[in-house]
């Protein structure tokens, strides 16, 4: 990890401790960063749900791997008054971070309560070099295809570091799914593919 940015979690991390000693939380074995904060009440950050969701993070986001960089873009909350969650997408230069969303919770007065964040290192390493075109060949090989994949540009988290990515969804028919693939849009190499019909048909079991 990047001393500087390490440094930062660990002071942001050192602070929401210190602020809040009580607080169940679940640190991250790869980089000491959270991935969950509750048994807490944190007031006065803000009037709205929104509001004080985002004065929150603007405090302690560093130790929940919000990073230098990292835009936080609301994807839902309730509204003023109402208990629930603040649902937070990361953009790293307008783009999606896939599967890395913050939700933080509130009560009903607008008091942040919980914090559940995805397992996301702060530092970002490469660029988008790859066309669409090249990440379709790459997240199709050894598919037989009854639809034309749909493809989206954004980053994601890999090893150690914030990736750019294509993410590429695909039904295939031979072998037979709805497959999702990662493929890194700086060296082409495929990260990951998951059926999402067999994740989904495990998950109704």
């Amino acid at each position: 990890m990047i001393p500087i940015l390490a440094a930062l979690i660990a002071v942001g991390l050192a602070e929401f401790k210190a602020d809040f000693p009580g607080a169940s939380v679940v640190e991250s074995p790869a980089g000491g960063r959270l991935t969950h904060a509750s048994g807490f009440e944190a007031r006065s950050f803000g009037e709205t749900p929104e509001a004080a969701a985002r004065a929150f993070l603007a405090k302690y986001g560093a130790a929940f791997g919000i990073g230098p960089g990292q835009e936080l873009v609301v994807r839902g909350a309730p509204p003023k008054g109402g208990v629930g969650a603040v649902r937070f997408e990361r953009r790293i230069g307008r783009l999606p971070v896939f599967d890395a969303n913050l939700v933080v919770g509130v009560d009903a007065s607008s008091a942040v309560i919980l914090v559940n964040a995805a397992d996301v290192p702060p530092e970002v390493e490469g660029r988008h070099r790859k066309s669409r075109s090249a990440a379709v060949r790459a997240a199709t090989a050894g598919l037989e295809t009854s639809e034309a994949p749909r493809a989206q540009k954004g980053w994601r988290a890999s090893g150690r570091a914030i990736r750019p990515v294509w993410r590429v969804d695909v039904i295939a028919t031979k072998p037979p799914g709805d497959f999702r693939s990662y493929v890194d849009a700086e060296t082409g190499k495929v990260l990951l593919r998951a059926d999402l019909r067999a994740s989904k048909s495990r998950s109704q079991q």
